[in-house]
């Protein structure tokens, strides 16, 4: 018996076999239908599945959001850290919102290394915030350590005595008198420019890097099948 690969074979089969008298139900032509049809079906699925491929790493949105928390918490530490040296080893009534505590002031706990310390922690934990909010991408975190690297470094370059007076001043005259004005004036006009701190906040920065390339790296070892 002959095979038929469609319906038209079929009919043509069937009328030649009815002029011969000798018809017989097209077993053969019913057979390759249905497997025709279950190509088409099986090929729908195969495109389906390359349109929308399946997730192999179910859990790599875990991965990266305990990869954020753990960097944000290693930030608030180091804050916390810095706090500890204003209320300790410095006189806390000139940090704004910083309130005194009776009981730490003068108390020096970190000795000579008091004089850089909020210098190395402002730009290493605020590295850790911004690279936490950001995706995980090496140079978007090497980007936000060299941001707040130079923003400390301004902000220290703008305690010098040959730049603070007519910084003070410009600020006043660009935008007025007003209370957050003042406040950054008296910020570069009483503060001291210091080499020192400027060596820490690079140190701070660089470190910050370093965390964030340990923390990414283990991430994406944890997503690794």
């Amino acid at each position: 018996m002959t095979a038929c690969v469609d319906s038209r074979q079929c009919r043509r089969w069937g009328r030649a076999q009815s002029s011969r008298g000798t018809l017989m139900p097209s077993v053969a032509c019913r057979t390759n239908q249905s497997t025709a049809k279950r190509g088409a079906e099986m090929s729908q699925v195969a495109v389906a599945r390359i349109a929308k491929p399946a997730n192999r790493h179910p859990t790599a949105s875990i991965a990266t959001g305990s990869a954020a928390a753990l960097t944000a918490a290693i930030g608030c530490l180091a804050l916390a850290l810095g706090l500890l040296v204003y209320l300790a080893d410095r006189d806390a009534r000139h940090a704004v919102v910083i309130p005194a505590v009776a009981a730490l002031a003068g108390s020096s706990l970190f000795g000579v290394l008091g004089q850089w310390l909020p210098s190395f922690v402002h730009p290493f934990a605020f590295s850790l915030f911004t690279a936490a909010a950001l995706p995980p991408r090496s140079a978007w975190r090497n980007g936000a350590c060299a941001a707040w690297c130079a923003v400390n470094i301004a902000f220290e370059v703008g305690q010098h005595p040959n730049v603070s007076v007519r910084l003070a001043e410009g600020l006043l005259d660009s935008f007025g008198p007003s209370s957050r004005t003042r406040t950054l004036a008296d910020y570069f006009l009483r503060g001291t420019f210091d080499v020192g701190d400027i060596v820490a906040t690079v140190v701070g920065a660089v470190l910050a890097a370093g965390v964030l390339g340990l923390v990414q790296h283990d991430s994406e070892g944890n997503r690794a099948p």
